[in-house]
């Protein structure tokens, strides 16, 4: 029987007889939180929690919320109205508590003349599922997420393009397998018109392909969630010190592995405003390492070996003013060093079916520009109306035709016809591949056209750049857990940015990590105390992880395959979005425009490829 079957026989088992069952945790007791501090909420003494999360931010904090979402049923929305026994929870933060989200958009009951951020995520259809209709609520209601229900994708040397709408997630929204947003959102609103019912497509909106959230105000949204919640502390401003977990030897055997213990000392204000640091100790079934790619829990553990791979890339970030709208589309073009996503930010609430009205205003983009550190340290170094006529140079040109697949013609070989039939040849594929093209719009017309992107008139935010690296913890060393220790998000895993599925694969990490606790504890086992669920849950994540991490890495060497080409940004020698005529380079682009355009031409493939971006899966993504 495989360990899969043995735990759904246990789990079962348990069930049908209903045990009743301790808790080495006593449950909460339900007093109000009126600060997030440690020295408000707990006393200065050791205390006991069900699961530890170290790292308040996104990932940290959607876990959390979670966690404590204590109905029994399943992550689309089929609640069940029981109970179980609820969790205590610790959430550290190294940081300082983030503000309330009214705080942080408004000033004095005034909108604040801020301009959105250039540190934001783009998530799927089910990630922004797992925030929560009041989360999403919010966010909507303060203008803080930028969906987008289309996106185009073009290359620089090809006339190939990719077309992804709402519509080719009806299916998955119909079955079922992905959330239907609308709904989740507006679930209070009128849904019971016949026509609508006799019709699914009739009267309902286009479904999101996804949507553009600042990281900020996600937080900000999500603290004001977690803290109305008296079964979880909030601690802020903490530096974890010592973290003394078991051992692998430890797990396995009769008695579980010790429990997990941290010490750390967090900073308070004074009543005279002076800064106090205390020191603490807390103990844990499970500790969770939501604290980024340079995690500190995972490197003080010290059984999570990493695999790592730079790219060779940077990438230049920012955000920008547009001159028309972007008509809730999102923009990819791959240039030969990489490619420039142009996505909406902060959308109207017209345009995503808020009842209230929002006055018109600037039209802002949230800019991706993925290239070679030689280049990005050249956009970083213009002034902003450079960088602004640079980016409008290399992103407002639409697709070109195949370059030749033929080396020069000093090379081709004078034997007669020879020269003549290999030019005919190389006219008649690159021909078809436009030819296939223009056949994709007969699906649907309105869907398949080419649409130019909005020109920016101006950078409203800082330029920012990062370094791209491919990182993804190793299967032979346990992979994402170890005795009451598991790793989620870029912790465990990070990958460069042109499919936009870093933050959405942990997104899909913590809502598996959050299903399987729920699973303990409603059979009445040790959290972290036995392998049967940290081994589902490394089983399950190695294998999706790896999946999206070597796919996105995949795709960047393919579309990366001109990558070594002469020219650059700076001298402009591949403006025009001509790489040099033949040889292997020009085989890979023609196939891969040829491969983007038979994509495109297939709605199966078309439809499937974006229901697994969406997260229309069981579990997600």
């Amino acid at each position: 029987m495989s360990r899969n079957q043995l735990s759904s026989v246990i789990v079962s088992s348990l069930r049908r007889t209903r045990p009743t069952f301790t808790s080495c945790v006593q449950p909460p007791h339900h007093q109000s939180i009126s600060h997030c501090r440690f020295a408000s909420s707990i006393p200065t003494k050791h205390k006991h929690y069900d699961v530890v999360i170290a790292g308040g931010g996104a990932v940290g904090s959607v876990l959390a919320r979670l966690l404590l979402d204590d109905s029994i049923g399943s992550s689309i929305g089929n609640i069940i109205h029981n109970r179980r026994r609820p969790l205590k929870i610790a959430l550290l933060e190294q940081r300082s508590s983030p503000p309330p989200l009214d705080s942080l958009i408004q000033q004095n009951g005034k909108q604040q003349s801020q301009t959105p951020h250039p540190r934001a995520y783009a998530l799927s259809p089910t990630s922004l599922s797992y925030l929560g209709s009041n989360v999403l609520q919010s966010l909507i209601r303060s203008n803080r997420c930028g969906v987008y229900n289309s996106m185009q994708v073009w290359e620089h040397d090809g006339p190939a393009q990719l077309h992804f709408v709402g519509e080719d997630l009806i299916g998955a929204v119909n079955d079922g397998r992905l959330v239907d947003l609308d709904r989740y959102i507006n679930s209070g609103e009128e849904q019971n018109d016949a026509s609508a019912s006799n019709n699914p497509r009739k009267g309902r909106r286009r479904p999101w392909l996804g949507a553009l959230v600042e990281d900020a105000p996600l937080v900000s949204s999500l603290w004001d969630e977690l803290k109305s919640d008296d079964r979880i502390n909030l601690l802020d401003n903490v530096q974890i010190k010592s973290i003394n977990a078991p051992s692998t030897s430890q797990m396995g055997n009769v008695e579980p592995p010790p429990l997990v213990k941290l010490s750390f000392t967090q900073s308070t204000i004074n009543k005279d405003k002076n800064e106090d640091a205390e020191t603490c100790t807390i103990s844990t079934n499970l500790l969770v390492a939501a604290d980024g790619a340079n995690s500190l829990v995972r490197r003080t553990v010290g059984t999570f070996p990493m695999m790592t791979s730079s790219y060779g890339r940077k990438a230049v970030t920012c955000t920008v003013k547009l001159e028309s709208s972007m008509a809730q589309t999102a923009f990819q073009r791959f240039l030969p060093h990489g490619p420039i996503a142009l996505l909406p930010v902060w959308n109207s609430q017209a345009d995503i079916g808020s009842s209230e009205k929002s006055k018109e205003g600037p039209i802002y983009a949230n800019v991706v520009w993925s290239t070679t550190p030689s280049e990005a340290n050249h956009l970083l170094s213009l002034s902003p109306s450079d960088f602004t006529a640079t980016l409008n140079k290399h992103l407002c040109q639409g697709p070109n035709v195949n370059p030749s697949l033929l080396p020069n013609n000093s090379n081709i070989p004078s034997i007669p016809f020879v020269s003549t039939i290999a030019k005919e040849v190389d006219s008649l594929l690159r021909t078809a591949n436009t030819a296939l093209t223009m056949g994709t719009w007969t699906e649907a017309p309105t869907r398949n056209y080419f649409r130019m992107p909005p020109k920016s008139i101006g950078v409203v935010s800082p330029i920012l750049g990062f370094d791209l690296t491919m990182s993804h913890v190793t299967a032979s060393s346990g992979g994402y857990t170890s005795p009451r220790v598991a790793l989620v998000g870029d912790a465990a895993h990070t990958m460069h940015p042109m499919a936009g599925q870093g933050l959405n694969l942990g997104m899909g990490d913590v809502n598996s990590l959050a299903m399987l606790i729920k699973e303990a504890v409603d059979s009445g086992m040790d959290i972290g105390g036995t392998s049967l669920f940290l081994d589902r849950y490394n089983q399950e994540r190695m294998i999706k992880g790896s999946a999206i991490v070597g796919g996105v890495h995949g795709l960047h060497e393919i579309f990366g395959c001109s990558g070594n080409l002469p020219g650059s940004v700076a001298d402009g020698t591949y403006d025009s979005g001509m790489g040099s005529s033949g040889g292997l380079q020009s085989l890979i682009g023609y196939s891969r425009s040829l491969g983007m355009n038979v994509v495109n031409g297939l709605p199966l493939v078309r439809r499937a490829l974006a229901e697994v971006a969406a997260g229309a899966t069981p579990k997600g993504i």
